[in-house]
This record gives structure tokens, sequence and C-alpha cells, in this order.
């Protein structure tokens, strides 16, 4: 009997006394919790909960609603213990990376965690006073507003960056920024949500493709150089579209009502 024979009947005994177990080995989720366990040396608590957090692979569930695993959940696994353990980062932010990136080596993760580390310049907490002088004409209404919308810190003492956002602000309710005008703090989000998409582009198309080009030191020096630049030219970028859409609204007055 030949070695392809007698795999094949090894085949056909495993469906014939575990029929509920062929659909999941067919596919390729041959292993089970315990596997799991076994192979990696993590509890199951501990897998179950990474499954939880949409961590690993999808598993298959048979019709003994038993799941099954793909092999390629034991190295997931093997990756999240080193990123956890060398890199401390935390389960959503891992979540993160595996949404954006995949497994990314530990190396070009390592390498960006140390750059964003250089962002990370010191934001001095403020007293309470400080902030109530910064507050200047906004109610506490305005003020809980803000901090509903991540404009401001929501939890913990006031920073120096809240301050200068606060300051902001008041300006633009000077310059005639008035909900009595039509203008609502509710308008900020917007800004919130482009710059969030943005910095969501950065990481992907210019910072994610270049992380195994540099080493630590040299992609600091490049984010540090390149930030400000970056800074201006959206002000610029942003400035620019301004003008060119408030000179097409003048340009075609009924344009806009038109297409509305």
């Amino acid at each position: 009997m030949g070695d392809g024979e007698v795999v094949k009947r090894k085949v056909s005994l495993d469906k014939w006394w575990m029929p509920w177990d062929a659909p999941g080995m067919a596919e390729g989720y041959s292993l089970r919790m315990r596997d799991l366990v076994r192979l990696t040396g993590v509890s199951a608590p501990t897998i179950h909960f990474y499954a939880q957090q949409a961590l690993l692979p999808g598993s298959h569930k048979t019709a003994g609603n038993q799941a099954r695993y793909p092999e390629s959940t034991v190295p997931r696994i093997a990756w999240i213990r080193r990123v956890q353990q060398e890199l401390r980062l935390s389960l959503r932010a891992i979540g993160g990376v595996l949404e954006r990136w995949g497994e990314l080596p530990l190396e070009e993760l390592r390498t960006l965690q140390m750059a964003g580390r250089l962002l990370e310049e010191p934001d001095p907490a403020a007293s309470a006073e400080e902030f109530a002088a910064h507050t200047g004409c906004l109610t506490d209404e305005d003020v809980e507003t803000l901090r509903r919308l991540r404009m401001i810190s929501a939890e913990g003492p006031p920073t120096a960056s809240d301050l200068r956002f606060l300051d902001l602000v008041v300006a633009g309710r000077r310059a005639g920024f008035t909900p009595e005008g039509g203008f609502s703090l509710e308008n900020l989000a917007l800004y919130r949500d482009a710059v969030e998409r943005i910095v969501q582009e950065e990481i992907a198309r210019v910072v994610g493709p270049v992380l195994g080009r540099y080493d630590p030191q040299t992609l600091r020096d490049l984010v540090h150089r390149g930030l400000p630049i970056v800074d201006q030219m959206l002000a610029l970028l942003h400035r620019r579209a301004v003008q060119d859409e408030m000179q097409r609204i003048l340009d075609h007055p009924g344009l806009d009502q038109a297409t509305a």
C-alpha cells in the first residue's frame, strides 16, 4: 500500500469517526483550542480574549458548535505576545497595527513606535485658575462641548495645549464666529475628523512604506524636520482651497443652489 493510499484511508476514517470535523479540516481549520494552548503556551482564556478583540484570524464553527482555528493563529499569538512583552503595546494599539499593516515585523514596529515618541513633546499641566483665565467669553456649556468633541482634554488636568486651543476658540468668537451668527462649536468636529483622516493616510501611505529603510534615529530626524513643513503646506493648501471655492461661488452665484 502506497503512502497516498494510507493518507486517503486516514482521512476517510476521520470523516467516519468525526464527521463534524471534516468541513473545518478541509478548509484548513484544523486546530482546536487545546492545540493552540499546547503550541503557544498561552492559556485558553487569554486566547479567547484575543479572539474577542478581533486580534486573531477568523475561526470556523463546526456542526457541533466547536471552534476550529487555522494554522496561522499560532504565529499570530506568538507575534502578539512579543509585541506586548517587548514593545509594551496595549491590545487596542496592537489591533490598530493589525488593521493597518498586518503582522508588521517587530523591528519596523519598534522604529514606528520610536518615531511616534518623538511627537510626545512635553505638554505641561495647567492649573484650574489658568484654565479659567483662558476661557474668556466661553460658557461652561461651551467648555463641555469642547471636551465632548475631544478638542480639549476630557479627563485629567488641563494642559498647555488646551489653553492654546481655548485662546483660538475665544479669538474666533471675538472675530464674529458666534452662535448668534450661525457658527456652532460642533462645526469644529469637521476639522478634527479631516485631520485624523489625513494622519491615517500619512501613516499608511507615507510613513508605512519607508519604515524598513531607516534606522530609528534617522526616521526621528526626518519627522522632526518634516512635520513643521507639512503643517505649513496644510495651512497653505487650505487657504488656497477656500479662496478658489469662494471665487467659484462669486463667479457663479447660482451654482451652489442649483447643485444643492
